[in-house]
């Protein structure tokens, strides 16, 4: 039993071991929830699967793109007939958008360099003219060559989802739409995935 004294000085024995177990159990769930909400999210954006931890709010009528929500995220999961097939995660204020940014070949050169900005996860619309063709990758090759020794070169390889490659020939023009996923910097070259063109 305490003492009046032991009573004036603070918590007991008992209640402080009950508040040191609900604030382990309270961590651990927290650690769990956010290891589980961590790895759902790296699936979703690595690996192109899930998300397990969010709930399906919206399937638009443009081909089956999907809206998920999850605890703080937001996931949206383009599969439109012809255009965006990407997969994005943002905050809940993500908005869903099939605008893509139009650039000319000379224009995306030209931003790459004095903007310092290689566009990787945007959805564009790039016109150009087509320089190689592969029926066996299914892609299309676009190059820029500058008159500045070499500075703004630019070469986008543009991997079809589309099987038309027979319909496009080689120095005709084309529309591409598709989101850019890489850029390498030594060979200046961009690569647009999941293209169509038109």
């Amino acid at each position: 039993m305490q003492t009046e004294e032991q009573k004036k000085e603070g918590i007991s024995v008992e209640e402080e071991s009950k508040i040191k177990k609900i604030s382990t159990i309270i961590m651990i769930v927290i650690i769990v929830l956010g290891l589980l909400i961590t790895t759902d999210i790296l699936l979703t954006t690595k690996a192109g699967v899930g998300p397990f931890l969010a709930i399906r709010t919206k399937v638009y009528d443009d081909g089956g793109t999907k809206e998920y929500y999850g605890l703080g995220y937001k996931v949206i999961k383009y599969n439109q007939k012809v255009g965006r097939r990407d997969t994005i995660l943002g905050s809940w204020f993500l908005d869903y958008d099939t605008n893509p940014e139009n650039f000319t070949i000379t224009d995306l050169a030209y931003s790459i360099i004095n903007d310092n900005y290689n566009h990787i996860g945007e959805f564009i619309r790039l016109t150009g003219t087509i320089s190689e063709k592969s029926k066996k990758d299914n892609t299309i090759t676009l190059e820029f060559t500058d008159n500045e020794e070499g500075k703004y070169d630019l070469t986008v390889v543009a991997e079809l989802l589309s099987e038309n490659i027979d319909d496009l020939n080689e120095e005709a023009p084309v529309s591409l739409i598709g989101v850019v996923t890489s850029y390498d910097e030594d060979n200046k070259t961009l690569t647009i995935s999941n293209a169509f063109a038109e």
